[in-house]
C-alpha cells in the first residue's frame, strides 16, 4: 500500500524557477499568435454566417409564400450585401468613435447604421424592381386593388412551412455564433487557467527557493559559534552542512518527497544545533509508521524545526526539548512541531519572525488553499506548538 499526497488541480506541476516563468511567457504567446492572426477571418466568418442565416429565414418564407426562385435568390444576396456593410462599418467607420464617451459613440454609430441600411435598403429596392418587376419607391403604383388568392392546399401546409423554415436559418446563426463566439471563449478559460497554473506553479518554486540561502545563512551563524570554542564539532557540523546541500542538489527538482527524507534534513540540521546547544537541547520523534512513506511538499519540514530552535529554544534560558510528531488521521497527514521555548504572546506573529514559516504558510495556501493554513499554539513560557495538516488520497502499490 502507497501513500501520495494529493496537491489541489493548480498545483499538479510545478516547474522550478525560470523555466516555469519561461513557460508562462511561452503559453502567453501562443495564446496571442492563435487568436491574433484569426480575428479577421473570425469576424468574416460570423457577419457572413449570421447575415446567411437571417437571409435563408427571409427566402424560405418568400418561396413558400409566392413561390419565386428568383425573388428568394435575390434576398440572399441582398443579405450578403447588408452582411459586407456591417463588415465596413465595424472595421473602418466605428472606430473611429472610439474617443467618444459611451452614450455619443452609441448615438452616433447609431445614425450612421440607420443611414448606411436606409441607403442600401431603397437601391436594393429598385435593384430588385428593374430584374424581377414588382412595385417601386421611385415609381410608384398607380393601378386598381387587386385580390390575393391563397389556394387551400397552401392553407394546409402553412403551419408545417412556417414550423420548418425557422429551422435552416437558426441551425446556421446557431453552429456559426458558437463556433466563433462560445468555443472561442471555452478555449480562452482552458488558457487561462493552464497559465494560471503555471504561475502559481512559478510562485512555488520561487517561495521554495527562498529556503535554501535563508537555511544556509542559519546553519552557517551556528556553525561559525563553534568555531572558535569547539573547531571539531564545527568541521563535523560542516561535513553534515554539505551531506544537507548533496542531498538538496539531488532533489532539487521533486516538488513532493517522502516524509522520512524530509525527517532526515531535519534531523541533520537538528545534529548542527545540538552540537552549539549541547545538552540544552534535547529533540523527540513520534512518528506514525504510515506516515513515513507519504509524500509532501519539499523543505516544508526543516523551516518548522528551524523556527523552534531559533525563536523558541535559543532565548530561554536552560534551553528545551523540540517534539517532532507525524501522524495519519483520516484523509489528511497531521505533522506538527512541537517546542517547549519561550512561547509568543500573538500567536499569528511567528508568521513575521523571518521567511521560513511565512514561507510554509505561503506555499500550502497555493498548493491547498485557505483551509490548508498552519494552525499555531502558543503560551508564553511554554513553547509554541505549529501543525501542518496535509491531504493525502490512499492508493494501491
Amino acid at each position: 500500500m502507497t501513500w501520495l499526497i494529493r496537491p489541489s488541480d493548480a498545483a499538479r506541476r510545478s516547474p522550478t524557477g525560470s523555466p516555469a516563468a519561461a513557460a508562462i511567457g511561452e503559453r502567453a504567446a501562443a495564446t496571442l499568435a492563435a487568436l491574433e492572426p484569426s480575428r479577421g477571418q473570425h469576424q468574416l466568418l460570423f457577419v457572413y454566417g449570421t447575415g446567411l442565416g437571417i437571409g435563408l429565414h427571409i427566402a424560405l418564407l418568400q418561396l413558400a409564400l409566392f413561390r419565386s426562385w428568383s425573388g428568394s435568390l435575390f434576398t440572399v444576396g441582398a443579405t450578403v450585401l447588408f452582411a459586407t456593410l456591417t463588415l465596413a462599418l465595424w472595421q473602418t467607420v466605428f472606430p473611429r468613435f472610439a474617443h467618444y464617451a459611451l452614450p455619443w459613440r452609441i448615438v452616433c454609430q447609431t445614425l450612421v447604421a440607420l443611414v448606411s441600411l436606409t441607403v442600401i435598403s431603397i437601391l436594393l429596392t429598385e435593384a430588385r424592381t428593374l430584374l424581377l418587376g414588382g412595385p417601386s419607391i421611385l415609381q410608384p403604383y398607380d393601378g386598381g386593388d387587386r385580390t390575393i388568392v391563397i389556394s387551400a392546399d397552401s392553407i394546409r401546409q402553412a403551419p408545417l412551412i412556417f414550423a420548418l423554415v425557422p429551422v435552416v436559418p437558426t441551425a446556421v446563426i446557431i453552429i456559426v455564433g458558437f463556433n466563433q463566439h462560445w468555443w472561442r471563449i471555452f478555449l480562452l478559460q482552458g488558457r487561462q487557467e493552464e497559465l494560471r497554473e503555471l504561475a502559481v506553479s512559478a510562485q512555488l518554486a520561487a517561495l521554495r527557493a527562498q529556503v535554501n540561502p535563508h537555511f544556509l545563512f542559519n546553519s552557517l551563524n551556528s556553525i561559525a559559534q563553534l568555531i572558535a570554542t569547539d573547531p571539531a564539532k564545527a568541521e563535523v557540523c560542516v561535513e553534515r552542512l554539505g551531506a544537507i546541500y548533496r542531498y538538496l542538489l539531488h532533489r532539487a527538482h521533486a516538488d513532493f518527497v517522502p516524509l522520512a527524507e524530509e525527517l532526515s534534513v531535519a534531523e541533520s540540521y537538528l545534529e548542527i544545533e545540538r552540537a552549539r546547544f549541547g545538552e540544552a537541547l534535547t529533540v523527540e520523534e513520534k512518528i506514525d509508521a504510515r506516515a513515513r512513506g507519504l509524500l509532501l511538499p519539499s523543505l516544508i519540514l526543516q523551516p518548522l524545526v528551524e523556527n523552534a530552535v531559533k525563536h523558541g529554544i535559543s532565548p530561554k534560558i536552560g534551553g528545551g526539548r523540540v517534539t517532532i510528531e507525524a501522524h495519519v488521521h483520516g484523509s489528511d497527514l497531521r505533522l506538527a512541531v512541537k517546542d517547549t521555548g519561550v512561547g509568543v504572546r500573538d500567536e499569528q506573529s511567528v508568521f513575521e519572525h523571518g521567511v521560513g514559516l511565512r514561507n510554509v504558510r505561503d506555499r500550502l495556501l497555493r498548493l491547498y488553499g485557505a483551509d490548508y493554513a498552519p494552525e499555531v499554539v502558543s503560551r508564553p513560557g511554554d513553547g509554541t506548538t505549529v501543525t501542518l495538516r496535509i491531504p493525502v488520497a490512499q492508493g494501491s502499490a
